[in-house]
């Protein structure tokens, strides 16, 4: 009895399962699939005013879900568009709600999307295909009525995609990119208290090679008052080296291609990001950065950028302007203080290594080849300190420049340095035709310095200071072309010209070779003891430079106290080699014995490490070192002969505006007799 009554109950759950497959099985068979796929296409027309049409099969599913599948879907573009279809997908998958099929309606909560390609594009005149028209009441009219109630209702709560493409194309330039999409996922959000309209997105898909990850939150608002639809978004994002996260909204309708949005990046490495982009970024790793990012359909703007690395913080703004030809961006940043040192460690150039190693100063290794931005840039820098690479620290540092494909120009770099101001500007410019790929970079600088303590400038460059004092004023402009920095050197053309105010003597002797400063002052008075100070009144300078050699006829000059000096020889900087000759005179009413100082020095030998050369009584000395001529340079004795012929009563003022004198100027039968150089005229042999 028992068993009979479990029979009879396993009987009867097994028949109710067939009649509920059966019934299901009906109210499947039910369904009109033609006329819901119809009904589909004609919802789409209306609402895009594009072609939509299924070419392959439509069918229903049972496992393992009841779903409606769609193959071979198409979904028109644009009149103007590259192709006729703005949306091909390979399938197309509906999953269906049983309950509403009872009252015979459809109800879609979930979409599947497998192989799609999706394009979108601009026209010439920035118009996006996303912009559908909508079927208009007299066109409506025309066609087939539309029905008041629909018997498909679409209540998407999941949308997914995988092995799909997203295409974009700029109708301006032609240029194109396209993002793979391994998945995608869109799930309605579940926080009631937001927008309807509220999902959470995840995504990973691949740009020009490099994974992307994104998780986060998208959906669809309307403005209350002005009725303008807006895409909000808050993203995470993630690749090989950089996360980011993204919060804003992107525009709709005809805010279309806008967006402003609030980005916070972090960078580790920029291997991925770079070939990402396409472009090297100098950016120091790791770094943070952040901004408010305005993108507008001919412009991107970033206010509120800044910049963290190794310490160091930049702020300020960057705009893109996408509709010029080239396409220009403009930098304006500022810092409080900025050590280049810590952001870019210096390198070692294999071509200084060189040229120190071979005694020269300056190397014939290549210029590196210098690819610029296919852009206009203008850029702006302000800091307060700002070291650079190698460790020279300036201050009140305000840069402007600008650049474009084939050239580099500096407006302006002020700044200052040794408690003096400067002020340089400049261009390097390289041929871009083809047809002068060989011809090199055109290099041109001018300078000016101002109020410069020249012991604070020595300084800079030496561990003891020669000298105390010396407010010193510079003016430069030089220009010149050339593959490598020899080249350049060799080719130069202008003029420097210096001044040094009142200086003295630091009291002690430097004991290496090549100083010539610590010549100049000890041809002042060579008797001095060691811990003897020596008062400078001024020292000028005028060096005319072309095809880079500089002719010095007694346009350099000292007055001291006492003894005054000008040089005359010259400088060849594409065979590094200087030929220079200094003649000590004594001022009148000072009671020094003119024969107490040496008559004639002569600074010759390459640029790397120049010799002195004494002249005793018309015969040159053996070359010796700094060092040993100072200590021998009481021994000297020449007479009045060479001391008095210049007389000149201000040899710097004469010095820097190169109009110096002799007392007894050449007879033409001695012109005739001997070329004439400078130094020649101050070495008689």
């Amino acid at each position: 009895m028992k068993w009979k009554w479990l029979r009879a109950l396993l009987l009867g759950a097994l028949l109710l399962v067939l009649l509920l497959a059966g019934g299901l099985w009906a109210l499947v068979q039910g369904v009109d699939r033609g006329a819901v796929m119809a009904r589909a296409v004609q919802e789409v027309k209306a609402a895009t005013g594009r072609d939509f049409a299924v070419d392959g099969a439509v069918r229903l599913k049972l496992f393992p879900r009841l779903a409606l599948v769609a193959e071979g879907v198409r979904l028109g573009n644009a009149p103007w568009g590259s192709r006729p279809d703005m949306a091909r997908i390979a399938q197309l998958r509906f999953d269906l709600a049983l309950a509403p099929l009872l009252e015979r309606r459809v109800e879609i909560g979930r979409v599947e999307v497998s192989g799609a390609d999706l394009l979108l594009e601009t026209n010439a005149d920035g118009q996006g295909n996303w912009n559908f028209q909508r079927s208009t009441p007299a066109a409506e009219a025309a066609g087939t009525p539309r029905t008041v109630s629909s018997p498909v209702r679409v209540t998407l709560a999941d949308l997914t995609a995988q092995d799909s493409q997203l295409t974009w194309r700029s109708g301006r330039s032609g240029h194109s990119e396209t993002l793979d999409i391994d998945a995608l996922q869109l799930t309605r959000h579940p926080d009631p208290a937001r927008s309807p309209d509220a999902w959470q997105l995840e995504l990973d898909a691949a740009w020009r090679a490099q994974k992307l990850h994104a998780k986060g939150g998208v959906g669809v608002q309307r403005d209350e008052r002005s009725g303008k639809r807006s895409i909000p978004l808050d993203l995470d994002l993630r690749m090989e080296g950089a996360s980011a996260s993204v919060d804003g909204e992107l525009g709709l309708d005809e805010a279309a291609g806008q967006a402003q949005l609030r980005v916070q990046a972090e960078v580790q490495h920029t291997k991925a990001l770079q070939q990402m982009l396409g472009v090297a970024l100098p950016l120091p790793v790791p770094a943070k950065l952040r901004g408010d990012l305005a993108w507008r359909p001919r412009e991107l703007q970033i206010d509120n950028f800044a910049l963290e690395s190794q310490g160091q913080a930049i702020a300020g703004r960057i705009a893109w302007d996408r509709a010029a030809t080239p396409q220009g961006l403009q930098l304006a940043l500022r810092a409080e203080g900025l050590d280049l040192a810590r952001l870019y460690p210096p390198q070692r150039t294999p071509g200084g290594a060189a040229a120190k190693a071979e005694g020269r100063v300056f190397s014939d290794t290549p210029f590196p080849i210098v690819k610029l931005p296919q852009l206009a840039i203008q850029a702006e820098l302000r800091a307060e300190r700002l070291v650079l690479p190698g460790g020279l620290e300036l201050t009140t540092v305000q840069a402007r420049g600008s650049s474009r494909p084939d050239r580099i120009e500096l407006s302006q770099l002020a700044f200052g340095l040794a408690r003096g101001s400067f002020k340089v500007s400049g261009q390097w410019q390289q041929p871009l035709h083809p047809e002068m790929a060989q011809a090199p970079p055109r290099v041109s600088l001018q300078l000016k310095a101002r109020g410069v303590a020249m012991d604070a400038l020595l300084a800079l460059t030496r561990r003891e200071a020669v000298i105390s004092g010396g407010r010193t004023e510079v003016d430069a402009r030089l220009s010149g072309a050339g593959h490598s920095p020899h080249r350049l050197a060799a080719s130069l053309n202008g003029e420097v010209r210096l001044r040094m105010g009142e200086a003295s003597s630091a009291g002690h002797r430097a004991s290496g070779p090549g100083d010539l400063v610590e010549a100049l002052l000890h041809a002042l008075t060579p008797l001095r003891r060691p811990d003897d100070r020596i008062r400078v009144l001024c020292a000028a300078a005028r060096l005319p430079v072309a095809a880079g050699r500089i002719d010095v006829d007694r346009s350099i000059a000292v007055e001291g106290e006492r003894v005054n000096i000008v040089m005359s020889g010259n400088i060849d900087l594409g065979a590094e080699r200087i030929e220079l000759g200094m003649r000590p005179t004594v001022k009148k009413g000072t009671g020094l014995d003119p024969s107490a100082f040496a008559g004639v020095v002569k600074i010759a030998g390459p640029l790397a490490a120049p010799q002195v050369q004494m002249n005793l009584a018309g015969t040159a000395r053996e070359a010796v070192n700094i060092g040993a001529a100072v200590a021998t340079g009481g021994a000297t004795l020449i007479g009045e002969r060479l001391l008095g012929q210049v007389t000149d009563a201000h040899p710097c003022d004469s010095a820097y505006a190169g109009s110096a004198k002799t007392s007894a100027p050449q007879s033409a039968s001695a012109k005739k007799g001997r070329s004439f150089t400078p130094l020649r005229n101050l070495f008689e042999r």
